[in-house]
């Protein structure tokens, strides 16, 4: 039973190198594109919701998002580790992006009952809101969040433990580097976004 929930939280000591990154690759791929298709961008551990986006731009923050992490991290493990591989820490982190899927079935089937919400919160002022938006309204964002944070927390443990396995790092360190790494890669791909206007579509 364990070795099947190693599936969920550390598939890493089962694939790693190169064969995870062809099926991270698949997945990410397909995460990109069907994201496309229902205006959800993902970079970083962020998913956004737009208006609208270019199919190259899609692209372009999933995988910038990713090859800065991917190169963080070797960073960080060319300092702190000692015989990694490249290949180790490119196929698990790429690999570590699975959970997204799931994001795609939460947001897709209440995709309009999200934008009621939004366009209700966005249209009434703060006196008026108890009038507008009623106590299911509040459940189903309350739901709704907590579901898609989840998916980022679990995102997050597959990364740590793809770091954890691709290096050999274990304790107190391996945690502390990680939250380094996770704190410097969102920054620098928050300025890349700002840099280059991406966020405006």
């Amino acid at each position: 039973m364990n070795n099947k929930w190693k599936w969920v939280y550390n598939p890493f000591e089962k694939i790693a190198g190169w064969e995870a990154f062809g099926i991270g690759l698949v997945i990410l791929c397909v995460i990109t594109v069907t994201g496309y298709f229902f205006n959800m961008v993902f970079y970083g551990i962020s998913i956004k919701t737009v208006q609208s986006v270019s199919f190259g731009n899609a692209f372009l923050l999933q995988f910038s998002g990713l090859i800065i992490l991917v190169l963080v991290m070797w960073t960080a493990a060319l300092i702190f580790a000692k015989n990694v591989r490249f290949q180790d820490i490119l196929g698990t982190v790429t690999l570590a992006k699975y959970p997204l899927i799931l994001s795609l079935f939460v947001f897709i089937p209440f995709k309009n009952r999200f934008n009621e919400f939004t366009e209700k919160l966005m249209s009434v002022n703060v006196s008026e809101m108890s009038n507008v938006i009623t106590t299911s309204d509040y459940l189903f964002l309350m739901a709704f969040l907590i579901i898609m944070f989840s998916i980022i927390v679990w995102e997050i443990v597959l990364l740590f433990n793809a770091f954890r396995v691709s290096t050999n790092l274990k304790g107190i360190k391996s945690i502390g580097i990680f939250a380094a790494i996770m704190f410097i890669s969102e920054i620098i791909i928050f300025i890349s976004v700002l840099i280059f206007s991406l966020f405006k579509y």
